[in-house]
């Protein structure tokens, strides 16, 4: 008995670190997508001409990331971890929801939510693998 509660107070243990592990490496390749979303993005909008300084800019279409301009927006794209299942992909940019949401005045260039969802599978099979393999580790004490 004593060695079956060991076994399952490491199975805590492991299961934590794992799972936190995949947490975080899913939540930094949502950042990596969000990021390359708006650096690489289709941008077929409109184009504008810019005065300072004096440039053009094609803007992103609704519906589509948003066109990177000054390059704010996809460099300000934090991770930060909370807990152990927890991590949060983020923008401390004011911009940034209204680009994501849209507002009244203009449809919206979500950016982080595609990113999220381009993730959702590898991240259940990973998650799907962790468990697995600790099911497995159980199974054998």
């Amino acid at each position: 008995m004593e060695e079956l509660q060991a076994a399952l107070r490491q199975f805590g243990v492991n299961m934590d670190r794992e799972i936190s592990q995949v947490v975080n490496a899913t939540a930094q390749n949502v950042r990596t997508d969000a990021v390359k979303s708006i650096q690489r993005g289709p941008n077929t909008g409109r184009i504008y001409e810019l005065t300072t300084p004096s440039r053009s800019h094609r803007a992103s279409a609704p519906g589509e990331a948003p066109a990177t301009d000054t390059g704010r927006l996809a460099s300000s794209v934090s991770v930060r971890a909370s807990g152990t299942m927890t991590a949060y992909v983020f923008t401390p940019i004011e911009y940034g929801p209204h680009l994501e949401f849209g507002t009244q005045n203009m449809a919206a260039r979500p950016w982080l939510f595609p990113a999220m969802e381009s993730q959702r599978a590898d991240w259940l099979k990973r998650l799907g693998t962790v468990v697995d393999a600790a099911n497995a580790r159980i199974r054998r004490t």
